[in-house]
């Protein structure tokens, strides 16, 4: 069964009312998303787990007992402390879904009944029968719904193969199969988001002779564009702190200035000068500086001096 099936039979909805724990969860999704990246068996240890996941390895250990115990996944060991890990993709098959936060507190369930799909309140209370209308298979279904959905995103992938061989014309419109890209960008669109497809054909332009190349070396050209852009970011993110630290001394200057006047306190000519230049200066980080520097000409802003120092990094 591959993940479309698991789509269609209401795979996604089915763990939404699981209540598995919450480091169960964070595991199924990294395991769902291998499965996404083509990784049907995932080969770890309960050691690395907790390092991506970032728990701790006693409740790696505990999670992956609550999914072999529910059927979710399969797990056999290869090499020692080495685990395979394969997720069940069939939610029919699964079991014991009904637990509480509790571990001595489980009430067994089984995916094919409809009252291990419906919450309750009290886990471990008596309840009432629940009558229902629909039948287990519907409930995870919705066959109306699901034909109507499949028309939406069988239109809203057409707009986008467009979208893709229209960018991609932009660089190769003279050479191009059109027929043959479209089915690559089908394939593309399979595997990785749109956005990071149209982003690679931008940024690499000519050096993508065609899409098959593309899908063909995706994670080479997404590795490099990573690499590429990395230090763009880095600078960026550099110049947003140092933006940051400026305005920070403009706002610690303006305050000291309205504090001594309205305290009306007595301070030289060059002090003051020294605060409406903070204030008012493109780099007030430099000014304060030097002004550091020549600290003894300000006596009365020594205070003043020292907390804007520890505010902000000069160097």
């Amino acid at each position: 069964m591959n993940l479309n099936t698991f789509l269609e039979r209401g795979g996604f909805k089915v763990l939404a009312v699981a209540r598995l724990g919450s480091c169960s969860y964070s595991l199924v999704l990294y395991i769902i998303n291998c499965i996404v990246a083509r990784i049907d068996e995932l080969i770890s240890s309960a050691a690395e787990l907790s390092i991506l996941l970032g728990v701790t390895e006693r409740q790696v250990k505990l999670a992956l007992d609550e999914l072999t115990d529910s059927n979710i996944i399969s797990v056999s060991n290869k090499h020692g402390k080495t685990l395979v890990i394969k997720m069940n993709l069939d939610p029919g098959k699964w079991k014991n879904l009904r637990s509480s936060p509790e571990p001595k507190k489980r009430i067994l369930g089984d995916a094919k009944n409809l009252h291990s799909l419906i919450p309750q309140k009290n886990i471990g209370s008596k309840s009432s029968p629940i009558n229902v209308s629909i039948s287990s298979e519907e409930a995870l279904l919705f066959p109306n719904k699901i034909q109507k959905e499949k028309k939406n995103i069988g239109e809203e992938k057409d707009v986008e193969v467009k979208k893709i061989v229209e960018n991609f014309a932009k660089y190769h419109g003279n050479k191009m199969d059109l027929k043959k890209e479209e089915n690559f960008a089908n394939l593309l669109l399979e595997n990785h988001p749109f956005d990071q497809i149209i982003a690679l054909i931008d940024f690499f332009s000519k050096e993508i002779p065609s899409l098959s190349m593309l899908v063909g070396a995706w994670f080479h050209y997404m590795n490099k564009y990573r690499e590429e852009t990395s230090d763009i970011d880095d600078l960026n993110a550099f110049r947003k702190k140092h933006e940051g630290f400026d305005e920070k001394i403009r706002s610690l200057a303006s305050f000291e200035l309205k504090k001594i006047q309205k305290e009306k306190k007595s301070i030289t000519a060059d002090e003051e000068l020294l605060l409406h230049i903070l204030i008012r200066h493109e780099q007030p980080r430099k000014q304060l500086y030097w002004a550091l520097k020549a600290r003894d000409r300000y006596p009365s802003l020594h205070l003043f001096l020292d907390k804007a120092k520890n505010s902000v990094e000069l160097n």
